[in-house]
């Protein structure tokens, strides 16, 4: 027999936690969205024969929760659906019902249907990821690790659409993989945020703990400042192109905040009637700039070394560098639309460069 241990809790108790986890969703749509706020990645290492595995878990009120058929897979027993649970201990892995007809679907093919996030009850299926297959219109060097098609084609979906009436999803690990995303989603913020979200209407979705859907509107506090900006908004389209509306929201900007290390301003009290400049650091004034381009249509990011964050928008077909922290610091064009920066380590470079295929596909490519 197998020898499967986790440590912290042992086996036996993440696989009675998933039972208990079929129970304990199987109220409704509302108890299911409760559940899932409590629902941390779990930190404990699961051994197989005295080999560490890949196994994603779940810590929900003191309790390990996996899926099931995760361990079949795992161990090579059979674990499949057919009106309630079945778990065959004699035949291999294929997660469907025997002379069912049914061949096991691949998590990462597009499908022309998309579910609703709102309306009737939905139930979750694993081949409901994007609509679309946009990867193929990216540089193909970008799908690395965690930020692979499925990733992209999610995100690309949700930007496409503008909004999260009819979301696109895919799957993602727990874990250093998750935060990875959590922050990519946190860079891609503009005007918009980005966020992972569980639809009310999902049905089951304790069987799909890391089912990743994103939703894409604007907060209801950004509401005022982008009221406040509109003017600005209305001088900056009448300039001629993209390349005079970044130099012009970088002017703008300087005249709102003052560079101070350690200070934060956010974007409500940046852009909303005040006297004098508001202090802030980089950070605050990379935040401020993505709004401002998300509002004026302008690709746009935030990147950073280990202590500092500045921008990379998309103007005259390719990415470039704006720091308006810098050039209000030294009151001048210091770093604006410049092709490089010296001194400066990217720390997540495999993400930065997905995001630009992500925002403009195809933008890293060779010319």
């Amino acid at each position: 027999m197998k020898n499967v241990k986790s440590t912290g809790k042992t086996f036996l108790t993440l696989l009675t936690g998933m039972l208990l986890g079929a129970a304990l969703f199987s109220g409704g749509v509302a108890h299911a969205a409760e559940i899932f706020y409590r629902a941390l990645p779990s930190t404990n290492t699961v051994y197989l024969d005295g080999q560490r595995v890949k196994l994603a878990a779940f810590a929900i009120d003191g309790s390990n929760y996996v899926k099931l058929r995760d361990v079949g897979e795992l161990m090579g027993f059979n674990v499949y659906w057919d009106g309630a649970v079945r778990i065959d201990s004699d035949a291999p892995y294929t997660g469907v019902a025997p002379d069912s007809g049914t061949q096991p679907q691949a998590p990462a093919q597009a499908v022309p249907s998309a579910p609703s996030a709102s309306g009737q009850p939905y139930t979750i299926h694993a081949d409901h990821w994007s609509r679309e297959d946009f990867s193929q219109q990216a540089n193909p060097a970008v799908f690395t690790g965690v930020y692979d098609r499925d990733l992209y084609n999610t995100l690309r979906q949700t930007i496409v659409d503008g909004n999260s009436d009819t979301p696109a999803y895919t799957m993602v690990a727990k874990g250093d993989e998750y935060s990875a995303v959590k922050n990519l989603l946190g860079r891609l913020e503009t005007n918009l945020r980005y966020e992972h979200y569980v639809p009310e209407n999902f049905t089951n979705y304790y069987e799909y703990l890391d089912y990743f859907a994103v939703s894409a509107a604007m907060p209801e506090n950004y509401q005022a400042p982008y009221e406040f900006i509109r003017p600005v908004m209305e001088q900056a389209n009448r300039l001629g192109s993209d390349r005079e509306r970044v130099e012009y929201l970088n002017d703008y900007l300087c005249t709102l905040l003052a560079y101070k290390k350690g200070e934060t301003a956010g974007v409500t009290s940046t852009f909303s009637p005040h006297s004098g400049e508001l202090q802030a650091a980089c950070g605050s004034y990379a935040r401020a700039f993505k709004f401002l381009c998300g509002a004026a249509g302008i690709p746009c990011f935030t990147i950073s070394t280990s202590n500092h964050t500045w921008n990379m928008v998309y103007v005259d077909g390719q990415w470039l560098h704006v720091d308006v922290a810098a050039n209000d610091l030294y009151h001048q064009h210091y770093i604006l639309l410049a092709k490089t920066v010296s001194d400066r380590t990217d720390r997540a470079p495999e993400a930065t460069a997905f995001l630009k295929e992500l925002l403009v596909p195809g933008s890293t490519s060779s010319k």
